[in-house]
C-alpha cells in the first residue's frame, strides 16, 4: 500500500504562539484517517498548511513523494489535494450544477461545455443529488447544500480529500446520511483526513487516528485504542475523566 501523504515535523507559529508543534504522521492509499482533538489543539492549522491556506513555519509536507509544503492553494490543489470547509462555502449566485462545473474548468484535467456538464451530473448523481443540477442552492437543506461541497470537491478527482468537520451541525438522520456518502467515497479509492468531533463517525469510518492537544501530537493509532487512551481522556475530559 502507498503513502499518499507524510507529514514530518511540522510547524506553524503565530508571532510567539506555537500552534502546531513538530507534528508527523502519514496517510496510505484508501485510508480515512482521523484527525482529533479539542477545540484550538491545532487540527485546521493542520489542514491549512496542507491546503496551502498556510505556509509552515517548519517541517515538510510531500504528497506522493513530492513537497507541496508553501505551495499556493491553487497549486496545491492541482497536485490532488481538495477540501471542504466546517462552514459551507457554496457559490450562492450559481445552481448546484454550476458549482460543480466551477470545479470541473479549474481542476488538473479541464473540462468545459456539454462534457462537464455530462460529468458534474455524474457526480451529482454520486453524492445523492442527481436531477436537481438546475436548483439554487439556497433552495437545498443544510445536507444538501454540504452534498453540494462534496460533489465540488471530488470534481477535481483529488488523491486526497480533507473534511473539516463537514458532519458538523447535523441531525442524527442527516448524520447517518453522511457517514454513508463519506464511506462511499472511501470505497472509491480517495484517501481522506477527517477533522471530526463526532466521535460515532470517527468510529464508523476511521481505521487509525492521530489526536492533538495544545498543537502537539499526544496519540496515534487504530481508532479504538486511541479513543481510550488515558491522555486522550485527559485532554477532553479533564484530569478527574482520565
Amino acid at each position: 500500500m502507498s503513502t499518499i501523504l507524510e507529514i514530518s515535523g511540522l510547524v506553524k507559529r503565530f508571532g510567539g504562539l506555537t500552534a502546531v508543534n513538530g507534528v508527523s504522521f502519514g496517510i496510505d492509499e484508501g485510508q480515512v484517517v482521523g484527525l482529533l482533538g479539542p477545540n484550538g489543539s491545532g487540527k485546521t492549522t493542520v489542514l491549512n498548511m496542507i491546503s496551502g491556506n498556510l505556509r509552515p513555519s517548519a517541517g515538510k509536507i510531500n504528497l506522493l513523494g513530492a513537497e507541496i509544503g508553501g505551495l499556493a492553494p491553487h497549486r496545491v490543489a492541482r497536485t490532488g489535494v481538495a477540501r471542504t470547509f466546517q462552514l459551507v462555502r457554496i457559490l450562492p449566485s450559481l445552481t448546484v450544477e454550476e458549482n460543480v462545473t466551477c470545479a470541473l474548468a479549474f481542476g488538473a484535467e479541464p473540462l468545459h461545455g456539454a462534457k462537464a456538464g455530462e460529468v458534474a451530473e455524474e457526480i451529482l448523481v454520486a453524492v445523492g443529488l442527481g436531477g436537481r443540477g438546475s436548483e439554487q442552492p439556497e433552495q437545498l437543506t443544510y445536507i444538501d447544500q454540504k452534498r453540494i461541497e462534496i460533489a465540488r470537491a471530488i470534481a477535481a478527482r483529488p488523491k486526497l480529500l480533507l473534511l473539516d468537520e463537514w458532519l458538523a451541525g447535523l441531525n442524527p438522520t442527516e448524520l447517518r446520511t453522511g457517514i454513508e456518502l463519506i464511506a462511499k467515497l472511501r470505497t472509491s479509492g480517495i484517501s481522506i483526513l477527517l477533522v471530526e468531533h463526532v466521535m460515532e463517525a470517527v468510529r464508523a469510518l476511521c481505521s487509525r487516528c492521530i489526536v492533538m492537544s495544545a498543537g502537539d501530537k499526544i496519540a496515534e493509532g487504530e481508532t479504538s485504542t486511541v479513543l481510550q487512551d488515558p491522555e486522550v481522556v485527559r485532554a477532553y475530559l479533564g484530569n478527574s475523566h482520565a
